[in-house]
């Protein structure tokens, strides 16, 4: 029953398909689709933004070398020898520090200071990277 029911259907479709007119594209189909190609492709999808602005890169470079000023006030580098002998940075600081006096840091936390600094400055290009490859 089922071979007849087939041979039925395949007749209809036959005897369909004969009726249809056959189309074909105009002429200048490549053309136009080509066009429409051309128009369409250039589109922006992404655009890089940066993590950190250029105002707090700068903000936080300042605030570093200010620190670094500070500290080699405080702890002894301008020992008159070298690049801080003939400055007297101690008169542009007129706060009560004598707390840092007896304030030490161990070698370990001056150690993990630096090495998380590192690992902060070493990710940020390594996140763009990574997020390059998976936008994309």
């Amino acid at each position: 029953m089922d071979q007849l029911d087939d041979k039925k259907l395949e007749a209809f479709v036959d005897g369909i398909m004969e009726e249809a007119p056959l189309e074909s594209p105009s002429a200048d189909f490549t053309k136009n689709v080509m066009q429409k190609l051309e128009v369409e492709a250039p589109q922006q999808v992404f655009e890089y933004k940066p993590i950190l602005s250029g105002r707090t890169l700068s903000l936080a470079f300042v605030a570093f070398v200010a620190l670094v000023f500070l500290l080699g006030s405080h702890l002894g580098v301008d020992n008159g020898q070298g690049w801080f002998k003939n400055l007297n940075i101690e008169s542009w600081f007129h706060g009560d520090w004598g707390w840092v006096k007896g304030f030490t840091f161990s070698k370990v936390t001056v150690y993990a200071f630096l090495f998380l600094g590192l690992m902060f400055f070493v990710q940020v290009p390594w996140l763009k990277r990574y997020m390059d490859r998976r936008v994309f």
